[in-house]
């Protein structure tokens, strides 16, 4: 059977780590980024994007030719092997070829003025520089990058009018280069610094080559010429290049004293001149400032002290963005204002208008892998995804991020929607099960140290009054949630290895939980007990159940999709469903007629569930894919990557056809909860799940045209003071207390309700101090 591509409807992703990792091709339409093992080159108006493939690792930076017909690229690698510098026909997207002349890491490229060379500098296990002519497809040179008695060099930038000229920057050296016409031999001639030691990150020359500047990780500028002739073919055999002096920005003035200098906080990470001759500062604690030289007549008033550094800077424009600056790019549309854009290390990209200087985020997502991907039940509109350090909301139709829950210095490794959509339910690394509202992400309830090594799995049931949670143990915990208090009702221990996946099925009496020690076992809720454990030689990943409970899916380390029989734990099938790497996810439509999986080998494939054939396959995810959900209309496939991407695939027309054929459900009928409706037993309690104490939030009602909400800091001035107002009443006051030993957010000695965390909770400090503090305890 033929297999055909699926179309990818939205991709979210950026790499910020890498140092200069942002550029802008020549024709002002097309930016250029790396996303894990492959280079992105995204349209700016339409948003469509194309990917560069072929390296085996994470790119570790991007270049573009001045007349961007070229495309360079280099990667990082394992300690003892070569790293691949390559380039690419921006117009084909081919490789017109590639080096291995580096070891471990290629650190920086640049290309000539001329487009006729690619110069590439190594690492710290390298540090050489190598000169490929693209014409002729060769490497014609090679030298060390900088002396023995200094540290390694860890940037480049070329020169704009003379094409066979470069400078490269590093620990305590500066030097510029000079491409030989004839031998194509590298002659070198360092910056004389002096006394002056600084560790130079990036490199900047003016328009005329006739100075640059440096910035170092001490947070100020070195300014150096270069004094080379004006003419371009001019012999620079004896010219040596002189230091101008180590620049600041300027403190604030007094009459009569010498000003301040100012250093930039975590150093300086990029520098851009513009061509009014004012500069463009990012600096590593994410300030980013218009600087412009003074104009100070005569001499600055003699310290006591000779200072490393004088003042030369005032800042025109300022603005703090979150994160460090890594790239600085000047972007010209051809309708519209200048855009200043600045990618940042917390892979965000920021979009900065120079005349007022105030900034918008335009790409931002997970700068790690990611964990988990949930839906809200019976909601398409939405999705949640769990990472290191934060849980981020999205918006299905124009992909982009509706709220942040950010939980420094821990990793979330599951989470899930409730059925009524009131409350987001997460597990992190920590032991901590953590349940959010869904529209402002306030903490609701958090049950302490809930597995010794972290929390791996959770699912819920329906009615949300039971919690199974995995850990990293091998234990499986079943918890009884009550919206004033969460209490273990049972420890289920059969695994012995940390608990992959947990999925409850679809009548809400079993539950399977599949562990990395080759067993999956099936579990009865009424009971509490073990009902099946199915066996294989694989470390299961991932486990789902089919729409009618009869069988389930499992995937692992073996490249295989297995059917299993959930009444008698008998194997029906096996599919190959990779050639190389395990099977991560795996995910059921509610029809039960597709099947999804997602595995190391970067691809994510749509199956037929009955006949057992794939045909349909993603490729575009920069990493291995972690993880893989149909959304609940069956319209939408999301995966992501453990390089932190999104993508969100278009389902096949030949599938939308035959569901509206079958008679789908509308809109409206799939929004409704089924919850408010079901017939109740009578010894049934009623349905309810924990809530916000002074607000009942659901995701049903959540604006999918607002920007990003972080919830790291909801407690801010606007919300306090609208929460005095509306919270002193005796009836808000008896609604905050808690009668179990975890407790509800707290309130503040004001009457005012803080939805944080108090300080000792483990959000900050570990379970272990939580536990052993008697500060903690009730009195």
């Amino acid at each position: 059977m033929d297999v055909k591509n699926l179309e990818p409807y939205a991709i979210i992703g950026f790499d910020g780590s890498a140092i200069k990792g942002l550029k802008i091709h020549a024709d002002g339409q097309h930016i250029v980024y790396p996303m894990g093992n492959k280079v992105c080159v995204q349209d700016w108006k339409t948003k469509k994007m194309f990917f560069l493939s072929g390296h085996t690792n994470s790119v570790s930076t991007v270049a573009v030719s001045p007349k961007g017909t070229y495309i360079g690229s280099g990667q990082i690698n394992h300690i003892g092997f070569k790293a691949s510098a390559k380039l690419w026909d921006f117009k084909k997207r081919t490789c017109l070829g590639s080096h291995e002349l580096h070891k471990v890491r290629v650190e920086a490229l640049a290309f000539s003025s001329d487009e006729r060379y690619m110069v590439s500098l190594g690492g710290r296990d390298d540090g050489c520089v190598v000169l490929w002519d693209c014409g002729a497809g060769s490497a014609t040179g090679t030298a060390p990058a900088a002396r023995l008695t200094t540290g390694d060099a860890v940037t480049l930038t070329p020169l704009h009018r003379r094409a066979n000229s470069f400078v490269t920057g590093g620990d305590s050296n500066l030097r510029v280069w000079n491409i030989r016409a004839e031998s194509k031999a590298l002659d070198v001639v360092d910056v004389s610094l002096g006394k002056l030691r600084r560790c130079v990150r990036c490199v900047t020359v003016s328009a005329d080559d006739a100075y640059g500047y440096a910035g170092t990780t001490s947070g100020d500028m070195i300014k150096f010429s270069i004094n080379y002739p004006p003419e371009p073919t001019a012999p620079v055999a004896n010219i040596k290049p002189t230091l101008l002096g180590c620049l600041a920005k300027c403190g604030p003035w007094r009459k009569g004293k010498r000003p301040d200098s100012v250093c930039y906080s975590q150093g300086i990470e990029s520098i851009l001149i513009m061509s009014d001759g004012c500069l463009i500062v990012g600096a590593g604690d994410g300030t980013v400032d218009v600087l412009d030289e003074i104009n100070w007549k005569g001499e600055f008033p003699k310290g006591k002290i000779l200072d490393p550094n004088r003042p030369h800077f005032r800042a025109l424009k300022t603005t703090k963005l979150e994160g460090s600056i890594t790239s600085l790019e000047l972007l010209t549309p051809a309708s519209g204002a200048r855009l200043l854009l600045a990618g940042t290390r917390s892979s965000e990209i920021y979009a900065i208008e120079l005349d007022s200087f105030v900034p918008t985020l335009v790409v931002t997502c997970h700068r790690c892998a990611i964990n988990a991907i949930a839906f809200p039940r019976g909601m398409s509109g939405v999705f949640a995804t769990a990472g290191g350090g934060d849980v981020r909301v999205w918006c299905v139709d124009s992909a982009q991020e509706l709220l942040r829950i950010v939980v420094p210095n821990f990793t979330c490794a599951a989470v899930l929607f409730s059925a009524d959509g009131k409350s987001i339910v997460t597990g992190w690394n920590d032991g901590n099960i953590r349940a959010f509202t869904p529209l402002t992400g306030r903490l609701i309830y958090c049950i302490y140290n809930t597995h010794n090594k972290g929390t791996s799995a959770l699912d819920m049931t329906k009615d949300g009054r039971t919690l199974i949670s995995g850990g990293c143990e091998g234990q499986v915990r079943v918890w009884d949630i009550q919206p004033q208090q969460q209490n273990l009702k049972k420890v289920l221990k059969e695994h012995k290895s940390p608990v992959s996946a947990i999925q409850v099925s679809p009548n809400d009496c079993e539950a399977v939980s599949a562990g990395t020690d080759g067993s999956c076992i099936i579990w009865d809720l009424l009971s509490l007990s073990r009902r099946q454990v199915m066996y294989a030689n694989t470390l299961f990943m991932c486990v789902c159940f089919e729409p009618l409970g009869c069988q389930l899916l499992t995937g692992g380390t073996d490249r295989r999709v297995a059917y299993w029989e959930a009444g008698s734990g008998n194997l029906a099938r096996e599919l190959e469903a990779s050639k190389q790497g395990a099977i991560n996810g795996v995910h059921i439509t509610q029809d039960g007629r597709l099947f999804v999986t997602g595995g190391n080998d970067q691809m994510v494939k749509l199956w037929k569930y009955q006949e057992g054939i794939y045909t349909h396959v993603g490729l575009g995810h920069a990493g291995a894919v972690t993880c893989a959900r149909f959304s609940p209309d069956a319209r939408r496939v999301v995966s992501c990557c453990a390089a932190g991407s999104i993508i969100i695939w278009n389902m096949p027309e030949v599938y939308l056809r035959d569901s509206q054929q079958s008679g789908e459900q509308s809109l409206q009928q799939q929004l409704r909860l089924p919850l408010e409706h079901r017939p109740r037993a009578g010894g049934d309690r009623p349905n309810k799940l924990p809530a916000a104490p002074s607000k009942v939030e659901k995701i049903e009602s959540m604006d999918t045209t607002r920007s990003s909400v972080h919830s790291c800091c909801p407690c801010d001035a606007a919300q306090s003071k609208r929460s005095d107002k509306s919270d002193k009443s005796d009836k808000s006051n008896k609604s905050n207390k808690s009668n179990g030993p975890n407790r509800s957010p707290l309130q503040t000695g004001a009457g005012v309700k803080c939805c944080k965390p108090p300080d000792n909770l483990p959000t900050r400090t570990t379970s272990k101090d939580y536990i052993n503090s008697n500060s903690d305890k009730k009195k």
